[in-house]
């Protein structure tokens, strides 16, 4: 497939979303209260098993902050999203978000933050999901912000169920080549577990300096907002902020 069907594919996949966005929001407030709850009491489990396995903290060639996060766009409104990629209501927030951040990024309101963590390693039968795809996240940044945008959303698409091995490391590197138009260096960015360490820091850092106690978190300016608000929440500081 030419790099510009799989970018053509990729913004297809971005306006379904959309579409699904306004429908999701309808429900999104009770299940995404719920989930948060029951990933913040497995935390502790989560992040003792991630420590099991050292491996080299590389920085990446994306822009990141100090707080672990991969940075996109460059507004004056902060956003931090603390996601796992095996985590549902994770998906579900991109679900309903994706467009809305996609807007905001375009239009220069906002920079949004994404600590991509791992606390759900637990629940990919020790194939340690969370971190693999996490750090494969980071690869695709390294080739462009929008690449992490698109990779991130394809990620959701494909997402597995917990309790089950996940997608391996060959699949990862399919939907970033084929859905997403990386190249060769993206793929041996996953295959060297280049950034699989990085995501442990960034795990640590979340759960030990930023108190996040379950994905997805969510703040605006430093403030942590509920999910199921987040899009009136940001509105707010954008227009506060203008």
């Amino acid at each position: 497939m030419a790099t510009s069907s799989r970018k053509q594919a990729a913004a297809a996949l971005r306006r379904q979303r959309e579409a699904e966005a306004r429908r999701k929001r309808i429900v999104f407030g009770v299940a995404i209260g719920a989930a948060v709850l029951l990933v913040g009491g497995l935390l502790g489990v989560g992040i003792w098993m991630n420590r099991e396995v050292d491996y080299e903290v590389n920085e990446p060639a994306a822009e990141t902050t100090d707080t672990h996060a991969v940075k996109i766009g460059d507004g004056p409104v902060q956003i931090d999203l603390y996601i796992d990629y095996l985590c549902p209501a994770c998906k579900e927030f991109e679900d309903t978000y994706a467009a809305d951040l996609q807007r905001w990024i375009d239009d220069g309101s906002v920079t949004v933050n994404y600590h991509p963590i791992a606390i759900l390693d637990r629940l990919s039968q020790g194939t340690r999901y969370s971190t693999r795809a996490g750090a494969a996240a980071v690869c695709a940044a390294d080739t462009g912000q929008q690449e992490f945008l698109d990779y991130t959303l394809a990620l959701y698409a494909a997402q597995p169920a917990e309790n089950t091995r996940g997608l391996d490391d060959d699949e990862l590197e399919r939907i970033g080549t084929e859905d997403v138009g990386l190249g060769a260096a993206f793929e041996a960015c996953v295959e060297d577990e280049t950034y699989r360490g990085w995501l442990g820091e960034s795990t640590a850092s979340a759960t030990n300096e930023q108190s996040v106690t379950g994905t997805p978190t969510a703040k605006v300016n430093g403030q942590l907002v509920d999910p199921a608000a987040f899009a009136d929440s940001v509105e707010t500081a954008i227009a506060s902020a203008s």
